[in-house]
This record gives structure tokens, sequence and C-alpha cells, in this order.
């Protein structure tokens, strides 16, 4: 008996053996690789997102277009995220996102590829529509797929993370006018997604080794009773007002500086990164201090934030070339609070369903995303000046300001 059990246990040794020789060793998991990764990939996706914004006055007159057209272009691209980033909070709370955020950016490379083929008003409009369904499948997952990879202090993880955006939209802001002038403005749709051929695989190898999550089951009435929390839709609509902010200076600032301030195109668009880029500092400065120096109440950044920023919108379009200083300073101040809402969240939703709860932040902040660049565009055709849509987004900020009031501290 003894025997055999020796010998039972010695020919287990020698298949276990034989199949860890034949896998290998597990690589022993990345974070910080897997969040440059991450962060990388969303870069791309970002750029992509804001390139028509540089180029709308060569689009307006080639296409013979509003104003208000152009910024549906921005828009519509992030009303199709909204409609489709609860599926994709749901489909990474079922399955392991890995996979769907690779696909999903070789879905999104391709449409851009035909945008740049084929640059009319109606075919931009529909394919600016398509691609911002698969973005729903990579930019909260990645978000959510950070937090999961930074468990210790997924706060400041994911405020490091959400700096890929601003850097993105900076990098479009900047490069879009050059990429115009040597190819063409057509060839800003499809440039800043390129890259992705070079990041995916790298993104893969690293995301393979992410410790797996163990994905709970959960009934479909489980999961509609989740939205059912008031204070995850107060929380929302801050976001909101917040992204509102943020997306009226990343997408409209470079023709205010050109037309009203009437600055040289290079300049303006070095002013017009450094809006979105000041998020690469506040948004993970944001989820620092929510952390740390207000970890008792962390209403005071979005809230410090607000009051700084309707008092900002008011004086900028008073102070001409002297208000300069106060538009990158409004990009600081609009992505300052990002962090701090992704933390409400996942504090409010059941852990279960945290891939949702990224997402869920993620559809209603760009319901405010998806209004204001239309509307400034709006208020400009009807006015003749921006000075309207800056007030429009001091009142927005007045507004944001009342809601985290009402929203419970944390």
């Amino acid at each position: 008996m003894g025997d055999r059990l020796k010998g039972s246990r010695l020919r287990g040794l020698i298949s276990r053996g034989a199949i860890a020789a034949k896998v290998g060793p597990t690589p022993a998991f990345r974070p910080r690789a897997f969040l440059l990764a991450t962060w990388a990939l969303n870069v791309c996706i970002n750029a992509f997102y804001i390139a028509p914004s540089p180029v709308f006055q060569d689009m307006i007159e080639e296409l013979g277009i509003t104003n208000a057209q152009a910024g549906s272009l921005i828009s519509l691209y992030l009303l199709a995220i909204l409609l489709f980033q609860i599926p994709g909070g749901y489909t990474s709370d079922r399955v392991e996102p890995r996979k769907t955020i690779v696909g999903g950016c070789l879905v999104l490379l391709g449409l851009s590829a035909l945008m740049t083929a084929i640059p009319r008003y109606d075919v931009l409009l529909a394919l600016r529509f398509l691609a911002g369904i698969p973005v729903a499948f990579i930019f909260a997952p990645s978000a959510f797929l950070v937090s999961r990879a930074f468990s210790n202090a997924p706060g400041r993880a994911v405020g490091i993370f959400l700096s890929a955006p601003p850097a993105g939209v900076a990098i479009g802001n900047l490069l879009a006018p050059a990429i115009a002038e040597a190819f063409g403005w057509p060839a800003v749709f499809v440039a800043f997604n390129l890259p992705l051929l070079a990041i995916l695989p790298f993104f893969s190898h690293i995301a393979e080794s992410l410790p797996p999550r163990a994905h709970e089951r959960f009934a479909l009435s489980d999961y509609v009773a989740a939205f059912r929390k008031r204070e995850l839709w107060k929380v929302g609509l801050v976001f909101a007002s917040s992204y509102a902010a943020y997306i009226f200076y990343a997408s409209w600032t470079p023709s205010y500086l050109k037309e009203t301030l009437h600055i040289v195109p290079l300049v303006a668009g070095l002013i017009s990164a450094a809006i979105p880029a000041a998020g690469i500092l506040s948004r993970p400065l944001g989820g620092h201090l929510a952390e740390t120096r207000f970890r008792r109440d962390k209403r005071w950044v979005p809230g410090v934030a607000f009051a700084s920023l309707a008092v900002v919108s008011l004086a900028i379009p008073f102070l001409g070339l002297a208000g300069i200083p106060l538009l990158i300073l409004s990009g600081f101040l609009a992505q300052f609070p990002f962090s701090v809402y992704y933390l409400f969240s996942a504090q409010i939703m059941p852990k279960r369903f945290g891939g949702t709860a990224f997402a869920f932040m993620n559809t209603i902040s760009i319901l405010g995303g998806a209004i204001s660049p239309a509307l400034a565009g709006h208020l400009r055709d009807v006015t003749g000046t921006f000075a309207a849509a800056f007030f429009m987004i001091a009142a927005n900020a007045v507004l944001g300001l009342v809601l985290i009031a009402a929203v419970r501290e944390r």
C-alpha cells in the first residue's frame, strides 16, 4: 500500500513537472508596464477623438459646413460612446475585457482609415458615430483593469491612467495642424491611430499575466437594480458638468484663439495643446488629494474646481490676450475632479459591478461632452462671438457646484 502511494505521488509529481515544462512558468505580472501600455493606447484613441477640432476651419471652408456642423463631429462621436458604454461595462463584468480592448482598437483603426479615404461630411459624420462604438469597449474597461492591477491604491493609479486622455488631446491639438499642412486635413483622422499597430502587441503580451478576476454570477434584475441608486446618478451628473467644461475648452479654444484673438496657427496650437495637457497634472493630483488631504470629504476637490471655473470662465472673454493663461487654468480646473468621480462610483456600486461603475460614469459624463461643443458652436453662429459660450460654461460650473453639494459626504 505504502509503495503504491509513493509511486502514485511520484507519478503525480512527474506529471505536474511535465505540464510545467510544456507550459512554462507563469510570467510575473508587471503592473507598471501594464499601466504604461494601457495609458499609451488610450493616448492614441483620444488624439483621434479631438483630431477634427484643430482643422475645423479648413473643413468648414472646403466642405461648406457651419460651425455647429463641425462641432457635431465631436458631439456625435461622444453620443455613440454614451449609447454603448453600459453594454461595454456589462461585458467587462461578464467576461475578461482584455481581448475586447484589442479588438476595439483594431476596429477603430479601420474606421479612421476610411475617414481619411472618404473625406465627405456625410460620410465623416456616419463614421465618427460608428467609431464611438468600439471606444465604449476600450476606455472604461481599461480604467477598470488599471484599478484591478493597483487594488491597494486605485485612486492614484486611476488618476495616472486618466492623464492619458488629456495627453492624447494635447497631442492631437498640437500635431493635427502640422499633419494637415503636410498631408491634407483628412490625414488627421488616421494618423493618431497608426501607432496602435505597435502598441497593441505590447499590451497583449503584458495583459496575459494580469491576475484573473473571478466574475461573479448575477441576474439581470440585480444588474438593473444597481442603477436605482440615487447617489450614483448625482455623481454622474456632477461629472457631466465637469466634462462639459473640459470638452468646450479642448475643442473650441483653437477657433477662439484664431478668430477672436488672431493668434497665428502654430502658437494657437501650442496654447490649445496646453489646455488638455494640464490634465496630465491635475487628474492625478485630484486623485492624490482625494486620498490624502481631503480623504474625509472628497467633495472638496470638485467643489473648489467648480467655484474657480465659474469665475475664470466669466473673466476670459473680457481680458483678450491677457486671458490666455486663464484658458490653460480652465483646462486644469475642469479636469481636476475626474479621479474623484470614479472613486465615488466604485464605492456606491456593488463590487461585482466594478466595470459597470466606471462605464456608468463615462456614460453620464459624456452627456455634458456631447452637448457643449455643438451648443457652443450654435451660440457662436447666433451671436457672432464666443462670449455667450463662455457664459454658458460659467453657468454650467455653478450648476456643478450645486450638484456636488447634494452628493453625500464620502
